[in-house]
């Protein structure tokens, strides 16, 4: 249900087109492997992660969306979305060549008409859609973007530990405007970070400005239609996040750098939206923001804004490493209302599945096993005495007598000997491992 209502729009046009981006991910490998699956797809509490931001959209009335991934994944994620119970009107396009987030909306950019949302396919957050796009309707900025605190990492997820780099971001608590984003590299120490200095210029205009290193970039972002034009033309900006934010950050306040970049030009050609006092100071009540009476006098005027929603605390995450993608396994079967053992799901005597884990639909789990912390798929077999703890468990799997599996992940189709222990591993699809096998902090495929 809609928190405020809709603003008019065509009903013969959708005021959103959405565009789920499922491009490729490196540092999801082995997972997304092909002999896997592809990303879109992956399980998330057993079910593709795919479809919580499809039921997030949904659920905000967007039901225009456009799915882009690779030529190679089209085929896959086509099946699913033929399989999908959802009220919207999904396409798939698969793309030969994908240099970016910028460059695959410059791709798909004729089939789309007016305001535009564009979301990752591996996001999982709490926060309603229709909040975020009720922001937009009201304020009319020439784009929103929606950040989030990192959550604190449960353990798990095989052997890979990277670094996360997050940007230095400012904004305008007043206005609720992105003014300061800024890349910093992670393996800077702390220090070196605290004392990044700050333009006068920038905190007098700003005086209540917040300044965060602990704030990630969901990848959503709702563009006004004269923004996809601007990248449309300007080929040079490959990244929404990496090259469009920054550059339309730093433009909001420096009118030589709209002139320079050509923004100025679309600026003047697109049709001027003011929002009104009360539907602002409305807006400000209903979603905790500063009311509009505190905005600075010319706020109004400024024809350039970055708008952004910052959810604190809460779920909010990306799946975009392994670790992370276990962590949102583990808050997902938390969360979820379907039931922790399937019914088709045959279990033995003496074998505990934790409140905290889920089975899958007709596996078959022996006797005297303990699950915890852990999801495990469909049709999979485990044999007797197996202890599978903090791990995700895909489907078809195999597992023998008396193996322990602990912080990993185990892609489908994979046998795992008996008597074997596993520790912070990745393993492939379709690998066998010998029985007797001890394996530690690595990644396995065939």
């Amino acid at each position: 249900m809609f928190a405020a209502p809709p603003q008019p729009f065509d009903t013969h046009e959708p005021e959103f087109k959405a565009i789920v981006l499922t491009v490729p991910d490196n540092d999801m490998y082995p997972l997304t492997e092909r002999e896997n699956m592809t990303k879109a797809l992956l399980p998330i509490a057993n079910k593709p992660m795919l479809w919580y931001i499809l039921q997030w959209l949904e659920q905000g009335g967007v039901l225009d969306i456009k799915i882009v991934t690779t030529r190679d994944s089209e085929p896959d994620i086509s099946n699913y979305i033929e399989t999908y119970k959802g009220m919207s009107a999904i396409t798939v396009k698969g793309l030969n060549d994908v240099s970016g987030t910028a460059d695959a909306l410059r791709q798909v950019a004729p089939q789309i008409k007016g305001d535009v949302i564009v979301v990752p396919c591996d996001l999982l957050i709490d926060v309603p859609a229709v909040q975020f796009l009720d922001l937009f309707r009201i304020r009319r900025p020439a784009i929103s973007t929606l950040f989030y605190e990192v959550m604190r990492s449960e353990g798990g997820g095989g052997s890979t530990r990277t670094s996360l780099a997050l940007p230095i971001v400012g904004i305008d608590q007043p206005t609720s405007r992105l003014v300061l984003h800024r890349e910093i590299d992670p393996a800077k120490d702390r220090d070196e970070r605290e004392e990044m200095r700050l333009p006068m210029s920038l905190i007098r205009r700003f005086p209540s400005m917040a300044v965060s290193d602990k704030m990630q970039d969901s990848h959503v972002y709702i563009l006004q239609r004269w923004v996809l034009d601007y990248i449309v033309r300007n080929r040079d900006i490959e990244s929404l996040q990496d090259d469009l934010i920054p550059l339309l950050v730093r433009a909001q306040c420096d009118p030589e750098l709209q002139e320079s970049s050509g923004i100025s030009r679309y600026l003047r050609s697109a049709s001027p939206q003011n929002e009104s006092s009360e539907d602002a100071d409305m807006a400000a009540m209903q979603f905790g923001l500063s009311d509009a009476a505190n905005a600075p006098k010319d706020e109004a005027s400024i024809p350039l804004k970055v708008f952004v929603y910052v959810r604190r605390g809460g779920i909010a995450g990306r799946a975009d490493q392994i670790p992370r993608y276990c962590d949102l396994n583990h808050i997902a079967t938390r969360i979820s209302t379907e039931a922790r053992i399937d019914e088709t799901a045959k279990l033995a005597s003496r074998t505990t599945v934790g409140p905290d884990s889920m089975v899958g639909a007709s596996s078959q789990i022996g006797e005297r096993c303990s699950i915890k912390r852990s999801v495990v798929g469909a049709h999979c077999v485990i044999g007797k005495g197996v202890k599978i703890i903090n791990s995700v468990i895909m489907d078809h799997v195999t597992i023998g007598d008396g193996v322990k599996i602990e912080s990993c992940v185990v892609c489908k189709l994979t046998k795992i000997g008996d008597e074997s222990q596993l520790n912070d591993c990745e393993i492939g699809a379709r690998v066998s491992i010998p029985s007797g096998s001890e394996l530690k902090g690595s990644s396995y495929t065939i």
